[in-house]
């Protein structure tokens, strides 16, 4: 019997980039509640090849909507869909300080799922990016300024506030970067006004196929 021949070498096409295949990923957003934050957020565009966004409004709030996120996650982990993260977004508003604190410690023990809040509320995000508002606003107060810089009384079932807002992102997140960084040596709940929404966003503009979202 002849000796069998070794396999004919293949020559490499240098011209021919490997093709680069990243793990497809999960997220999840719930928000606290079922307009604003969630119909805003959900208007995120991203690689449908690459990642599958879930943004959900649940009604709940603080510590309850962390407690609902470590169940969601528990159960995503025993079916083998796993989240990468867990944004869980809500208000400081007037909730209780104790239910608010909790959720944060709640966090801690789960590492992928992320706290992401305003103080006082998730209006304030469409505020800075008007203005980097610096001094202890409430809620109406916040309202009644985003009201004055769109020109029209805002509503928070405003389906169309996404594109309104688009293309001052950027000056939006500079200004909470910046409020954030003045804010840096105070307890979470003192910090007023202050919220971190602008690091969920930075993570939904690194599934933007296109880059639309500058």
């Amino acid at each position: 019997m002849p000796p069998k021949m070794p396999p004919e070498n293949k020559k490499w096409d240098k011209g021919r980039k490997p093709k680069i295949t990243r793990p497809f990923r999960r997220m999840l957003i719930l928000c606290e509640d079922t307009k604003s934050s969630r119909d805003y957020l959900a208007m995120f565009p991203f690689d449908k090849s690459q990642v599958h966004i879930e943004c959900v409004g649940t009604g709940m709030n603080t510590d309850s909507l962390m407690e609902h996120a470590i169940k969601l996650k528990g159960k995503a982990e025993y079916n083998h869909t796993v989240y990468q993260t867990i944004w869980v977004v809500f208000d400081k508003d007037s909730f209780d300080l104790q239910k608010f604190n909790r959720a944060f410690d709640l966090a801690r023990s789960h590492p992928s799922i992320i706290v992401c809040w305003a103080n006082e509320c998730f209006e304030l995000w469409y505020l800075l990016h008007f203005e980097l508002r610096q001094t202890a606003t409430a809620r109406a107060d916040v309202w009644s300024k985003l009201s004055e810089h769109l020109g029209f009384k805002y509503a928070k079932s405003d389906a169309a506030l996404f594109q309104k807002l688009q293309d001052k992102i950027g000056t939006a997140l500079t200004h909470a970067k910046r409020l954030e960084f003045i804010n840096a040596a105070m307890r979470t709940h003192r910090r007023n006004p202050s919220t971190n929404v602008h690091k969920l966003i930075d993570a939904l503009r690194a599934f933007d196929p296109k880059r639309q979202i500058i």
